[in-house]
């Protein structure tokens, strides 16, 4: 398990998937004084986790963490405001035999019967914070900086799909200008049509992101494959009845030759000669 997976790990341990979320969740944040970073600091959003913020150190080799242990005052610029401290380890053999310090929980990825919530090997006792108005400062000017980074990376894109749109637009009105018989059939008219309603939904709803081109694309290509075989399975079946429309034939001519000598009506199954 890597460091990215890990941290995917301890977030759903404190914001379960689906759900609203109770917990501000902040990675790679410098301290309040700026000198050092947190691996992850989580901040309560509900009442229910009163005003208690949590650090933690994410560790996913033996090296890292005796690194960490060789210099165990590295991240007390952000702990001096944290009511508990984690060590966040990928493995629990990652700190057999190991000196933790007293001050230290440690928590590894669930086990068991778990399969969101944090195993804990060693708990974290509570700390006596600073005053953690700082580090509540810190933590807002945090998520606005990557709220407004996220509503500017989707004006931006949302603008890109816009303007590539116009583009083809452009396009079109060119080539016909030049008497190019490019009429759209209405299926092509849709397909322009859901790009401009994917631009709009995208621009309206932009702080909470864009919509997922890719699985777009993934579905039109689902569909234009299931297509594809019907038209296959059809040219099939007409090359199999054509294959067997001069056996077909003769066989008619047979039976309707038989019909003739017998003189009573169809040649039946049970009929002697």
């Amino acid at each position: 398990m890597n460091a990215t997976e890990l941290l995917a790990v301890l977030s759903r341990h404190y914001n379960a998937p689906n759900r609203p979320k109770g917990w501000l969740l902040a990675p790679e944040i410098l301290s309040p004084p700026g000198g050092r970073r947190a691996d992850l600091i989580a901040a309560p959003l509900t009442y229910s986790g009163d005003d208690d913020i949590v650090g933690h150190e994410l560790k996913v080799s033996r090296a890292d963490v005796l690194t960490e242990l060789a210099n165990p005052t590295k991240h007390d610029e952000w702990a001096r405001y944290c009511h508990r401290w984690w060590l966040v380890v990928a493995d629990p053999a990652l700190v057999d035999g190991l000196d933790i310090p007293a001050h230290w929980g440690v928590m590894a990825p669930p086990s068991g019967r778990r399969t969101r919530s944090m195993t804990v090997l060693k708990p974290a006792p509570p700390l006596d914070p600073l005053n953690p108005s700082d580090a509540w400062m810190k933590l807002a000017r945090w998520q606005s900086f990557r709220a407004d980074a996220a509503v500017r990376d989707a004006a931006a894109m949302t603008g890109s799909q816009a303007r590539e749109i116009e583009r083809l637009k452009r396009v079109v009105e060119e080539l016909k200008d030049a008497g190019a018989d490019i009429a759209l059939s209405p299926q092509r008219q849709r397909a322009v049509e859901l790009l401009e309603k994917i631009a709009e939904r995208s621009s309206r709803e932009q702080i909470w992101g864009v919509g997922n081109l890719d699985a777009i694309v993934d579905a039109v290509l689902d569909v234009e494959g299931a297509r594809r075989a019907a038209r296959e399975q059809r040219q099939l079946v007409t090359r199999v009845q054509r294959m067997l429309a001069p056996a077909i034939e003769s066989m008619s001519a047979t039976l309707a030759h038989a019909e003739r000598l017998g003189g009573e009506g169809p040649v039946t199954a049970g009929r002697r000669t």
